[in-house]
């Protein structure tokens, strides 16, 4: 595909078929159950339930690309400062901080723009950051065949990105906005606009998108694993749609992922707060700390630490996070580990949850 058969946004496309109509009302009643149990569960800020659930996001993000790490590696990296975590879990992360910080972007401004982007691209590649002023080709690893002629120039670039925006800010455009992500995802994989993430910030602007647009008030649909199941049509459709300009199948696909991965989400909530409940009817009488909080602490974050119970609880004492949490473990309610010399407490059920 070259530069001049890249048109456009909107799209000259009847939207209005059959078929993707029934599929659109499948994927926005999966959506809109996943975000009333997102939004309603026990959690008084779901937000430190889906930082743990965005990094299983991430794995499998990354993994599309060929990153490869465990759900377990990223948590343990995130234990480690930023200077001293390497390697695929540390990109992983990155991954993570990009959503929650575009996350934090829209919802201030109600807005997503071009530098906002390239920002979240900055982050998911801190060494390859910023809108790319080289000319690229997407090939065939196996092959060499080109399979994507991306648009050449930064100007170019720009502007693309500018009908982007105004596409996702559009008003007027009576679009449902599941099948408008679809038409954003695949237009920004057309323009790639770095050098490096173009898969991965596509992916979180899609979640972006449907925050902005309401569908979901937190980030919590996670499309990636759906992708990554089903990477080989997932490509074939990109190229399929840039090719014919016709949205029928990437549709079709991209609303069975988010029905799917709408059922997944509410399923996996569902257990986790099933999980959480357990977890609190049976902490000690002994532990002073509201057993409410203690078991939102615990759950934010999958491998814990002493220092971290402490700062979560602004204890007096490290003393006293280390009896909370040795209490719990005499409880049956977490194990200990060491991982080099830091001991580590952790809930095994969520743990394999998340993985």
């Amino acid at each position: 595909m070259t530069n001049k058969s890249l048109p456009l946004l909107p799209p000259k496309f009847n939207f209005d078929q059959v078929a993707i109509l029934k599929q659109l009302n499948t994927a926005n009643i999966a959506l809109a159950k996943l975000n009333t149990t997102a939004c309603f569960g026990m959690l008084p800020d779901p937000l430190l339930l889906i930082s743990p659930l965005l990094a299983r996001e991430s794995v499998a993000s990354s993994g599309i690309e060929n990153i490869n790490t465990t759900v377990e590696e990223v948590f343990q990296m995130e234990l480690l400062p930023e200077k001293k975590r390497t390697g695929a879990a540390k990109e992983v992360l990155h991954y993570r901080d990009a959503m929650l910080e575009g996350f934090k972007l829209v919802k201030e401004k109600g807005l997503l723009t071009t530098n906002d982007i390239v920002k979240i691209q900055k982050i998911v590649e801190p060494n390859k950051g910023g809108i790319r002023k080289v000319s690229v080709n997407i090939q065939n690893q196996t092959t060499g065949e080109i399979l994507h002629e991306p648009p050449k120039g930064e100007k170019v670039l720009r502007d693309l990105l500018h009908n982007l925006e105004k596409y996702i800010h559009d008003k007027k455009d009576e679009a449902d906005a599941l099948l408008k992500v679809s038409v954003i995802h695949h237009q920004f994989e057309c323009i790639h606009p770095f050098l490096d993430g173009n898969g991965r910030v596509g992916r979180i602007i899609m979640i972006l998108y449907l925050v902005l647009s309401k569908r979901i008030d937190y980030p919590i649909l996670f499309l990636s694993g759906y992708i990554e199941k089903n990477k080989s049509e997932y490509y074939r459709l990109l190229r399929h749609t840039s090719e014919t300009h016709d949205y029928t199948k990437i549709l079709m696909y991209f609303l069975r992922g988010i029905e799917e991965q709408a059922n997944d989400g509410v399923e996996r909530l569902a257990k986790i707060e099933k999980l959480m409940k357990k977890f609190r009817s049976n902490i000690p009488n002994t532990i002073s700390v509201q057993h409410q909080e203690l078991a939102e602490c615990v759950f934010s974050r999958p491998l814990l630490t002493i220092d971290y119970v402490e700062s979560y609880f602004t204890l007096k004492a490290r003393q006293t996070a280390s009896k909370y949490l040795r209490e719990l473990v005499g409880a049956g309610l977490l194990e200990e580990k060491k991982i080099g010399l830091q001991k580590i407490f952790y809930s095994k059920p969520f743990l394999m949850l998340l993985s």
